[in-house]
């Protein structure tokens, strides 16, 4: 095969602004709103407070925005707001890399801020970004995730390295060895899935440093090998046992930010489908709790894999990662939303543990037009009805997408109980016309402080 790093870092050197598409600039703009939405509020969250500490802790160079306080240096503020991003499970996702927006996004604007970068190029760095981890590791996204590799973390570094090399001016043969330097950083495991830990959440971060820091070595004259990908050390084979595909299918796609999923769930997008369908269930037929007598969730083999390991959840990623527990909340709560999954005190209900217990989760077979985050959900009724409700695709997924305004409305819902509705609308707007934004430093001054006033109000 092609040797893909070359390929990728040749596409990105090349990629002018002119070349992309409206559509793909205000996809990239609705990436970047739906990511700060989930810094501002994640730099917030107790288990991002070692992230913060920590790289309080380490200093640096005030060049970049920490968004839950401070300043430090381009590749600590990566790696505290990508962590700060990945917080809530709410982030971005992708069928082929997992969740660009917490590791490409990060690392772009704090090199893009560093350096009063114009916002066209911070958005064209971003389209780089998310095209660079779509095409470092999509060939074998599906046959890596079932070994227990988590694809951002595996990922993720090719994607920030891929969007820092194209602030950075480099070349395609500099390009390249960012790239190669960025495999040396690919590696974590999903066993959060199984037992829970808030570790996950620094995958994000980790992955957007380890990828910004392999981009300015590399501009600084460091090498790696062209072969990172293909060669007989490299990811692909050490990752997986073979391709999902044909890999050449994946370079057919013009621009993979397209295909970016929005969260309208905060939890692992591969229980959405059995949670929309449970609430579409809900919602119809007006079922509580004690109405039901037995709940069957029929997935595909990704979601038993990722998201049906914890019934009882004791944490907040438990709960996000829980099946069980999403559903349960659906008929128990009457919705499966932040405050839901982050609140122990569901995690412990006795009537969603009694629900939890009676959920069956089948394997099926994923029908054609369908996508594997889709779910199909039956409830028993205890007078004896049965009802089902199929959601083949999930509304959020690229095929079932979100629209802007839900992305505002989101973003709205999740800033309102923190941020001043001024703040909110400003950075809106900004976000809005970021293509003619002079310098991207005024966009993280104005998230500095508008997560700055939120801690004052407590």
């Amino acid at each position: 095969m092609q040797s893909v790093a070359p390929r990728i870092a040749a596409w990105i050197a090349g990629l002018e602004p002119a070349a992309i598409p409206p559509e793909v600039i205000d996809r990239a703009k609705g990436c970047v709103l739906d990511q700060l939405g989930c810094q501002i509020v994640g730099a917030g969250w107790p288990h991002t407070r070692p992230v913060l500490d920590h790289v309080t802790a380490l200093g640096g160079r005030e060049e970049a925005t920490i968004v839950g306080g401070g300043r430090t240096t381009p590749i600590y503020a990566a790696y505290a707001n990508g962590s700060f991003g990945h917080s809530m499970e709410y982030d971005d996702s992708h069928v082929l890399c997992g969740h660009p927006g917490a590791v490409v996004i990060p690392a772009a604007l704090a090199i893009a801020e560093r350096d009063r970068r114009h916002g066209r190029d911070l958005l064209t760095a971003i389209v780089a970004g998310y095209q660079s981890m779509a095409l470092g590791g999509g060939a074998i996204h599906k046959a890596a995730r079932s070994r227990g590799w988590h694809p951002m973390k595996m990922q993720g570094p090719f994607g920030s390295a891929g969007a820092v090399a194209k602030l950075l001016g480099l070349d395609a043969g500099r390009t390249t060895h960012a790239l190669a330097i960025a495999g040396s950083e690919a590696s974590g495991t999903m066993e959060y899935d199984q037992s829970g830990g808030e570790v996950k959440r620094v995958h994000a971060g980790s992955a957007s440093r380890s990828g910004a820091e392999a981009a300015l070595l590399a501009a600084h004259g460091l090498t790696g090998p062209s072969t990172i990908f293909e060669g007989k050390r490299g990811i692909f084979p050490v990752f997986a046992d073979g391709f999902d595909g044909d890999p050449e299918a994946l370079w057919t796609r013009d621009f993979h930010i397209r295909d970016t999923m929005f969260k309208l769930s905060p939890a692992v997008f591969t229980i959405h489908g059995a949670i929309q369908a449970a609430d579409a269930l809900r919602r119809e037929h007006g079922i509580a709790a004690a109405d039901i007598a037995r709940i069957t969730a029929d997935v595909a083999e990704i979601t038993i894999l990722h998201g049906a390991g914890i019934i009882h959840p004791s944490d907040m990623i438990g709960a996000q990662f829980s099946l069980a527990f999403g559903v349960s909340c659906i008929f128990a709560r009457g919705r499966a939303g932040l405050v839901d999954f982050s609140d122990p005190a569901a995690w412990r209900d006795p009537l969603i543990h009694d629900l939890s217990d009676r959920i069956q989760v089948r394997q099926a077979e994923v029908a054609p037009g369908a996508s594997e985050l889709g779910g199909r959900v039956t409830v028993a009724l205890r007078d004896g009805r049965v009802l089902t409700h199929d959601q083949p695709i999930p509304r959020g997924h690229h095929l079932n997408p979100a629209s802007f305004d839900e992305l505002l409305v989101k973003f709205r819902e999740l800033l309102a109980p923190h941020v001043a509705d001024g703040d909110a609308q400003r950075i809106v707007d900004m976000v809005a016309a970021l293509d003619r934004l002079d310098d991207c430093s005024d966009l993280m001054a104005l998230v500095g402080q508008a997560r700055s006033r939120a801690d004052a109000l407590g």
